[in-house]
């Protein structure tokens, strides 16, 4: 089953700004170990999916607040090429930049 085709209600974007179209989704996960690191992309991956469904025509960003841990630097690349075009834009707190 398509998790997709499912029913899960409204979006739930951090901030939503209709006038301009943007939505932010801000992301406190464990990024600690590669399994925790897939399982986070993953969840950005649909969340992004689905909010793409329910509010069409808005840009996204996606921020990640990873400041209290330990992210290997390889895994902050995993997620920059698994997020890609899907999201305007992409920033860990740490760096400071969208």
């Amino acid at each position: 089953m398509d998790p997709l085709s499912l029913d899960w209600g409204g979006a739930t974007a951090e901030f939503q700004n209709d006038e301009q179209k943007s939505a932010v989704h801000i992301f406190l996960h464990d990024l600690t170990t590669p399994e925790r690191v897939e399982r986070a992309l993953r969840f950005a991956q649909a969340r992004l999916t689905w909010c793409a469904k329910k509010m069409p025509g808005f840009s996204q960003e996606v921020w990640y607040d990873e400041r209290e841990q330990k992210v290997a630097p390889e895994s902050k690349q995993k997620i920059k090429a698994g997020i890609g075009t899907q999201a305007a834009g992409l920033m860990f707190m740490s760096e400071g930049e969208a």
